[in-house]
């Protein structure tokens, strides 16, 4: 028989540290769990709020004629870019619901997939960041990324079948109700039939059936096989994705590439490599180039601070995201005369003293790394922006290295650190 998880209480489920610990121990990439009636400042991300998102992406699509982030299922056929721009919601829609019945009268199967609503996500992105600091203080911060996804549309069937991700998932329903078909990793390697299937039926007994509707939650782990099932009715629900796809080896090479770069200098540059001899008569291998023997003495010189350093950076740099694929961005151009507040009092910008050189920091947001002085007026700009201050940009940059240290804060502005204050 298929089993069909359900909660026998409407008692709301409070996301609490024992909600936590209990989810980090038993549910975190081991099993999947349906919650009715969460509790969460979650919620906020109601129908209205995800349709306001969806059409304020879906202009900036049309804005540059590409509808990167989007696809567009009919029938379970993806459509291509060109058509994608025409189907996309609009402010006169008024509603998911207003996008849905519009549609559904050119199509009797539909899906809407966009997984760019991060980007535009500017006023409710602290509801995300509170959910996953708790998730990461649990689990762990992710190699890779956390990334937001709305699937929408009256599709009875996941357009691209049973398939299994490298991430894992939490999803919340804000519209309809929404059947998740789930089997354990280890049955799906033992049943390859299941990879992108529609037509699964022998295979049910085996699976977990998951029903959400607006204000439950469900997750299942990265390693589970999935589709999403209906009866052809309207449903809307958006997801975060955490990836789990990024083995700690590759952040260490990652964080080292720069110091490499730095100190292979010219060698590191050639495309061609001189050589004696091959190899011997025998096909014995046994000498190295010169400038293999070169990039050995260049790398032996690394020192442990400088390897420090290199990590420290790079960490800085991850972290900046807040766990993201990215971050929403507003458009802010600074000058002398501007005022500026942080974005928003949970995102930092992050700073770091060089280890290497006692009067060098580095300082960070979104994903970028700008370097400047210890005692400069932008160091100082930044911890007064960090206490949560307006602050006038002219009283902290003057003199010889105010042209540099705007073109420094302007790369953060950038990146979505700061906002302007008129």
């Amino acid at each position: 028989m298929a089993q069909k998880s359900s909660s026998s209480s409407t008692k709301p489920v409070l996301l609490d540290q024992k909600f936590w610990q209990s989810f980090a121990k038993n549910n975190w990439e081991k099993k999947p769990l349906l919650l009715k009636n969460v509790k969460s400042g979650l919620l906020e991300m109601s129908d209205a709020e995800i349709f306001d998102l969806l059409v304020l992406y879906s202009d900036r699509c049309r804005k540059v004629s590409n509808p990167e982030g989007f696809k567009f299922y009919i029938q379970g056929f993806k459509v291509g870019p060109e058509d994608v721009l025409q189907v996309l919601p609009v402010k006169k829609d008024k509603s998911l619901l207003g996008y849905h019945k519009r549609m559904k009268d050119l199509f009797s199967d539909y899906c809407l997939v966009c997984d760019e609503l991060l980007t535009v996500n500017l006023k409710k992105q602290h509801l995300l960041t509170d959910f996953t600091n708790e998730l990461y203080r649990h689990v762990g911060y992710p190699n890779r990324f956390s990334e937001m996804g709305l699937y929408l549309g009256n599709y009875r069937k996941t357009p691209f079948g049973v398939h299994v991700d490298s991430c894992g998932v939490f999803s919340f329903p804000v519209a309809g109700t929404k059947k998740f078909r789930l089997w354990p990793s280890e049955f799906g390697k033992k049943n390859p039939a299941l990879d992108r299937a529609f037509k699964y039926d022998k295979y049910k007994k085996d699976s977990q059936l998951l029903e959400a509707g607006p204000g439950d939650m469900t997750y299942w782990p990265s390693s589970e096989w999935h589709i999403a099932e209906s009866d052809g009715s309207f449903s809307a629900t958006w997801s975060l994705g955490v990836w789990v796809d990024k083995p700690q080896k590759d952040m260490v090479s990652e964080s080292l590439k720069s110091l490499i770069d730095k100190k292979l200098g010219d060698v590191g540059h050639t495309v061609t490599t001189s050589f004696k001899n091959l190899h011997k008569s025998s096909g014995e291998v046994s000498e190295l180039p010169e400038a293999y023997q070169q990039s050995i003495k260049m790398l032996q010189t690394m020192t442990p601070l400088e390897l420090k350093e290199a990590f420290l950076k790079s960490w800085m740099q991850h972290v900046s995201l807040q766990g993201f694929k990215t971050i929403p961005v507003a458009n802010c151009k600074v000058s002398a005369k501007s005022k500026i507040r942080l974005r928003s009092d949970r995102s930092l910008i992050l700073w770091q003293q060089s280890v290497t050189s006692k009067e060098k920091i580095y300082l960070s947001f979104g994903g970028v790394l700008v370097e400047s002085s210890l005692k400069s007026g932008l160091f100082q700009l930044v911890k007064a922006l960090n206490t949560n201050n307006v602050c006038a940009i002219g009283t902290y940059l003057k003199g010889l290295t105010q042209k540099q240290d705007l073109a420094a804060l302007q790369t953060l502005a950038n990146a979505g650190a700061v906002t302007a204050i008129k």
